[in-house]
């Protein structure tokens, strides 16, 4: 079971990429994707929608879990894409209970993004 992040934005977020493996990996999740967007230009929220898609496409069975500032602001519009299991919030991102109460497989885009305060 492969565990990997991507990271768009600044040195923060892959400081908090490394502290999102760590407690997913505490919390047991395995076999997933977590990606940790930046909201800072439209271009960085693009380029994450694109890395989600490709991220889908190379790793058709594992769990992609959006976190970050772009998931933040935009979580309706990480909730909605088909590849996206689910959506964290900046809150939640760091905590491996946030890992464990994933759901196990599809739920609809308001449970999706169940996780992330507002």
């Amino acid at each position: 079971m492969t565990l990997k992040t991507l990271t768009f934005g600044c040195r923060l977020n892959t400081y908090e990429s490394e502290v999102m493996l760590k407690a997913a990996q505490e919390a047991g999740l395995g076999n997933a994707v977590l990606v940790n967007t930046c909201a800072v230009t439209g271009e960085a929220v693009r380029q994450a929608r694109q890395a989600i898609r490709r991220a889908r496409r190379e790793n058709p069975e594992a769990r992609i879990i959006v976190t970050g500032c772009a998931a933040q602001t935009e979580k309706d519009t990480f909730a909605n894409m088909a590849e996206v299991d689910a959506v964290l919030g900046n809150a939640e991102k760091l905590a491996a209970q946030s890992y464990r109460a994933l759901p196990d497989f599809g739920v609809s885009a308001e449970e999706k993004s169940s996780l992330t305060t507002s």
